[in-house]
């Protein structure tokens, strides 16, 4: 069985005018799912599966942001790059070997 269809069940079993309503197009599927999941668990908003990620705003920006909130100087970017990446640091591209046979 589907994700979606299991859903679906979901709905209709706890809530059928909201599943009137998603069979006819009036609400999203995600949408009703989520209501009904926060009504049955007593909570004000419920964030189900692949409701998660959808508001990232990039890497620039990300970084943009860091650097106004933190005001790192450039030996603390490094030593973070340094902590993140030990192995690829240390074995950066200037100290392969690029000769190719």
């Amino acid at each position: 069985m589907k994700d979606k269809d299991i859903k679906l069940q979901e709905i209709k079993k706890h809530n059928p005018s909201l599943y009137a309503d998603v069979v006819d197009g009036k609400v999203g599927l995600q949408e009703a799912y989520n209501q009904t999941m926060a009504e049955l668990n007593k909570t004000s908003e419920y964030k189900g599966r692949g409701t998660k990620g959808r508001n990232k705003i990039g890497l620039s920006k990300e970084l943009d942001r860091i650097m106004k909130m933190y005001k790192p100087t450039i030996q603390e970017l490094l030593d973070e790059i340094k902590r993140l990446f030990p192995f690829t640091y240390e074995t950066g591209f200037s100290k392969r070997n690029t000769k190719r046979d």
